[in-house]
């Protein structure tokens, strides 16, 4: 590993290719129920994809009205087959249940790291 004042660089990262899909959603007046269980159906179905590497669903502890949806996927292959099929229609139509355009967006990570980096910028002082 080699490091400089600025960063930590690392001369064998982990190489993923995972992708990431991030939705940020806020649902219209009286929706937020219906769009929490449109949400959580397909979860529970995309979770048993053999390359879905998790699902969730997420609401603040607050209760306040953002809804965040986010899956993790092995490979873009499996990402894309999940877009072009029938479960994805119920997302899009969730969709229609928030009050705003959501934000979406789709992470490709290059590489992941664990703890080691943590404790290693934490040792850097």
């Amino acid at each position: 590993m080699q490091t400089n004042s600025d960063t930590i660089v690392e001369s064998n990262p982990k190489k993923t290719g995972t992708l990431i899909a991030v939705f940020e959603l806020v649902p219209r007046p009286n929706k937020r129920d219906a769009l929490i269980e449109a949400l959580r159906y397909v979860e529970e179905h995309v979770r048993m994809k053999p390359e879905c590497l998790s699902c969730g669903v997420f609401v603040g502890a607050d209760n306040t009205s953002h809804i965040l949806y986010v899956e993790q996927w092995e490979s873009a292959k499996g990402l894309d087959a999940h877009v072009q099929s029938g479960l994805y229609l119920r997302i899009l139509q969730a969709m229609e249940l928030a009050s705003e355009a959501p934000k979406i967006s789709f992470h490709e990570v290059s590489r992941t790291r664990s703890m080691e980096f943590i404790e290693q910028l934490r040792n850097r002082r």
